[in-house]
């Protein structure tokens, strides 16, 4: 009479099970990650080549037609244009978009963009550009002659956005130089630019 230590069927199917669970598993993160990728948007070539082909909307200005005036870049990254300040005349002002502070999310594109309205005063906005359409959707003031340090996504492929940069304190003479860091986290909610808690 043979002594059975083993069930070859029991064991084989404990393989087998196994390998259905690892397949699962695989099959359970490569879908996430398609997902993921099916969401984002695939530029047609390198960013420092689609920066000059961005159209920006000028935050808060219009036309002498009480239009949205829509800035075509060229390789400088920077020039000038007019706003309507009303009775039919226009007042210059000048734009810079910083390539060294432009980060690409999953969907937009991030950038420091800079204005001078024709005053003393240059404000500087995050500025957030759809890129189906290249074209920019929102802004946010991040403060007038300020300091930028950096820009970074939040997490990868996403749209989510860290900006490091220098300020001054409330009652600081605007003439001073920035000596307040400053962080702010923000991202894109309905094609929105939201501030955001700070995740540790």
């Amino acid at each position: 009479m043979l002594k059975q230590t083993s069930n070859p069927l029991h064991y084989m199917s404990l393989k087998i099970l196994k390998g259905v669970l690892i397949l699962f598993l695989v099959g359970g993160i490569y879908g996430c990650k398609q997902n993921q990728d099916k969401d984002s948007v695939k530029l047609d070539a390198p960013l420092e080549d689609i920066l000059p082909r961005i159209t920006l909307i000028a935050p808060a200005k219009k036309d002498s037609n009480g239009e949205p005036i829509e800035i075509t870049l060229a390789n400088t990254l920077s020039g000038e244009g007019e706003y309507s300040i009303g009775q039919g005349e226009t007042h210059g002002f000048r734009y810079s978009v910083f390539k060294q502070h432009t980060v690409e999310g999953s969907k937009y594109i991030f950038t420091v963009v800079s204005y001078n309205w024709g005053g003393s005063g240059t404000f500087y906005y995050l500025t957030a550009i759809d890129k189906t359409t290249l074209k920019s959707v929102d802004e946010f003031l991040l403060g007038d002659r300020v300091e930028i340090k950096s820009v970074a996504l939040s997490h990868q492929n996403s749209d989510s956005v860290s900006v490091s940069y220098m300020d001054r304190e409330t009652e600081t003479a605007m003439a001073a130089t920035p000596d307040k860091k400053m962080e702010k986290h923000l991202e894109m909610d309905q094609g929105k630019l939201k501030e955001v808690a700070h995740e540790h």
